[in-house]
């Protein structure tokens, strides 16, 4: 089974607050799936495709305001 993420865990990976993430999936920049009412989880694959993007257009993960 494919390792996935809580939006806390990306948040805290990646050194940005829980609203950056949530922000990032309402935008539809970072892929993620819906379990329950409120909460998401986001796939290993789907994170490190997230962030190469990122890279490729020289963003830095932190660039985002919250």
């Amino acid at each position: 089974m494919e390792e996935v993420y809580t939006v806390q865990e990306v948040a805290q990976n990646l050194k940005v607050s829980e609203r950056t993430v949530r922000n990032w999936i309402d935008r539809g920049e970072l892929p993620a799936f819906p379990i329950g009412k409120r909460g998401y989880r986001i796939s290993k694959a789907d994170l490190q495709a997230f962030i190469d993007e990122r890279k490729r257009h020289n963003l830095d993960i932190k660039d985002d305001r919250d």
